[in-house]
């Protein structure tokens, strides 16, 4: 059996054939990605595909571009490992599946293979990380990442199917529907792979009503005419893909979302070379596509304020023909696959690695007319995730100037893309996936891991840029601490956003069922008001809106000032009778003493060594020496004034302050 991947010339199918056969056959093997060859174009590249064991098979794809004179080889070990992982889920996927709806007990469902090859990857993540946080060999994700491509026939064999579950799941028709009985949005992407890619709105309203306002079919066909159509965020939108997605969120307790691609057979680019912010995972489900996949770019240093994350989109452009210079060549970055994935298949690519697409075929006896992929988002670096933003927030939290202060709100662009490759890397690792599945105050031994390690990479920025932010690990602690309970809502948020798409679903199946014979002679459904205002477009707003409120949340929390593990520091530096013997200013809480007993109040004035105190009933008592007042609250650094307060008045104090701040400002 010729695996699916497989795609050639009649010469090329001929060549492969006669190598295949001299080799041991057996079917149990998995595509490697090593492009090995020392001709140049035009000619045939011989790609190992290596058997789970050992039995070594090739596959033939002729090509028209150079081909690399030196291989590079990613990770069997970790794909092997992915598999068994894979098959090992596959019962708790079952179960969750059955919990959520999607299945009677012992029934398979799709949703129940979705939930385990997510489950797979959060498990290999796992077992290439050490307790504390730190990473041991090989890595899945980020910028350090292995890329994987899985056929359709290794799932199925896991599953012992015939095909595997993603086979049959969404279809073009399941889209015509889709656009039929909801209000979707959608981009048009560009296909110049010498220029950066661009997106284009599929339509726009051609009147005041609502079927005016809405996409058609017809202008999503127009639309594949000119480029791929691009759904984002689509498991938030159409029922039948808000199951998978929730299975890829609940597997990785970790928010994500789901985009779907959508291209006409023919296209030379489907997409230019770009990288993702996001680890991907990609399921085909309908036609081919082929894929190349490139290592990541090294030149940060000559472009730092390109966003590693975000090369080729926009301004940014990322041309093919340099990306195939190689190793040596300006962007030194280096082919690592070249594949074409069919109906079922998987591929999955970590975030920050260059890849492009296209769906022309050299054989005219595949038969589709457009390819469908979803591409399922793990999104660590989209929502804070990763060890820059814990970094980011720690020294915003304690008002540390940040060495790697970018121009601009994007972190990932400016002096950290001018790091040493390797520290560079590190910094952005995504924190482990567990981290929003425990407690953390019953978790202090890995919250304390994951500090250490934050705190180390910190250390290293520190040597790197010469400059020094002296934190604290129990800093550290803090600002990881408000970024779980950030990340926690955040996933609930989707969660929920999810699981009423999934419910939305139900409900309109339901309703079809009861309503079958008012549909129109023409097919199309008729739409209730009560229906038309849960359509995806009214459903899904508020939970962005819930989003955007605890984005603004944790940076409020980052700038409100200094940090608890601060002031904790601070005062344990204090003179153990620092109540007694504190500097006071106008404001502060305290105690006084009046013949033997202490009643609160509030220093009103300052004037040399003695004090005015007004108490909560509106008493006041002048003249007081300092040992007669009992101060309540640990004074710390940010309590000082630059200036001498005494004999001040609180109004007088707070122009000061204010013409201070100004100062500071100019």
């Amino acid at each position: 059996m010729i695996p699916s991947n497989i795609f050639a010339s009649k010469g090329a199918v001929i060549s492969a054939l006669a190598t295949i056969l001299l080799l041991s056959f057996n079917e149990n093997f998995v595509v490697a990605f090593t492009p090995t060859s020392t001709s140049s174009a035009p000619s045939l590249r011989i790609t190992p595909i290596v058997k789970l064991s050992n039995v070594k098979l090739y596959s033939a794809v002729e090509d028209t571009t150079p081909i690399q004179s030196e291989p590079v080889s990613p990770s069997m070990s970790l794909l092997e490992h992915f598999i068994t992982e894979y098959q090992q889920s596959l019962e708790e996927g079952s179960k969750w599946a059955t919990e959520f709806g999607f299945a009677e007990e012992g029934e398979d469902a799709p949703e129940s293979a979705f939930y385990a090859i997510f489950r797979a990857i959060r498990q290999v993540d796992a077992k290439t990380s050490n307790a504390d946080g730190s990473s041991s060999g090989e890595k899945l994700m980020g910028l350090r990442g292995t890329p994987m491509y899985v056929p359709n026939y290794v799932l199925a064999r896991a599953e012992q199917k015939h095909q595997n579950a993603f086979c049959d799941f969404f279809h073009f028709p399941h889209l015509a529907k889709a656009l039929e009985e909801d209000f979707l949005d959608a981009q048009r992407g560009s296909t110049n792979n010498r220029k950066g890619w661009q997106v284009a709105a599929v339509s726009q309203p051609t009147g005041s009503s609502f079927n005016d306002a809405r996409m058609t079919l017809p202008q999503v066909n127009a639309a594949l005419e000119a480029g791929t159509v691009i759904f984002n965020n689509i498991g938030a939108h159409i029922p039948r893909l808000a199951g998978p997605t929730l299975a890829s969120t609940d597997a990785l307790s970790l928010p994500g979302a789901l985009n779907m691609y959508v291209t006409a057979k023919g296209m030379r680019t489907s997409a230019p070379p770009h990288t993702d912010r996001q680890d991907v995972l990609v399921v085909q489900m309908e036609g081919a596509k082929r894929w190349r996949v490139f290592t990541p770019p090294t030149d940060g240093d000559v472009k730092p304020n390109a966003d590693p994350f975000a090369r080729g989109k926009g301004e940014d452009s990322l041309p093919l023909h340099t990306l195939l210079e190689g190793r040596e060549g300006r962007l030194g970055s280096e082919l690592l696959m070249d594949v074409v994935t069919r109906e079922g298949d998987v591929l999955y690519i970590p975030a920050g690695f260059p890849h492009t697409t296209d769906t022309v075929e050299e054989s005219n006896d595949v038969d589709y007319d457009t390819s469908i992929h979803l591409t399922f988002n793990i999104d660590t670096h989209v929502w804070d995730l990763d060890y820059l933003a814990a970094r980011s927030a720690a020294l915003q939290r304690n008002k540390v100037k940040d060495a790697l202060s970018p121009q601009s709100e994007n972190r990932y662009v400016g002096k950290v893309n001018q790091l040493p490759q390797n520290l560079r890397s590190q910094l952005v690792d995504a924190l482990p996936l567990e981290f929003l599945d425990i407690i953390p105050s019953e978790n202090t031994d890995f919250m304390n891991g994951v500090a250490k390690q934050l705190a180390t990479k910190c250390n290293l920025v520190d040597e790197a840029t010469g400059q020094s932010a002296e934190l604290s690990e129990a800093s550290y602690v803090e600002a990881l601490e408000r970024i779980h309970s950030y990340g926690s809502d955040i996933l609930d948020v989707h969660r929920d956003m999810y699981l009423a798409a999934v419910e939305e679903g139900r409900l309109r199946k339901a309703e079809d069922a009861m309503t079958a014979h008012l549909k129109k002679d023409d097919g199309e459904v008729t739409m209730s008001n009560e229906r038309m205002q849960r359509l995806s477009l009214f459903r899904v707003r508020p939970f962005f809106e819930q989003i955007e409120s605890l984005k603004k949340d944790l940076y409020s929390w980052c700038a409100s000032g200094e940090s608890i593990a601060q002031e904790s520091a601070a005062s344990s530096q204090l003179d153990p009778n620092w109540q007694f013997t504190a500097a006071l200013k106008v404001g502060d809480e305290v105690e006084a003493d009046l013949g033997g007993a202490f009643f609160a109040g509030k220093i009103a004035q300052v004037t040399g060594n003695t004090y005015n105190v007004v108490f909560f009933d509106g008493d006041r008592e002048n003249g007081l020496e300092r040992d007669q007042i009992k101060l309540l609250n640990p004074p710390t650094a940010a309590d000082e004034d630059e200036f001498d307060t005494t004999g001040m008045t609180p109004k007088e104090i707070k122009r000061m302050r204010k013409k201070m701040e100004k100062k500071k400002r100019k």
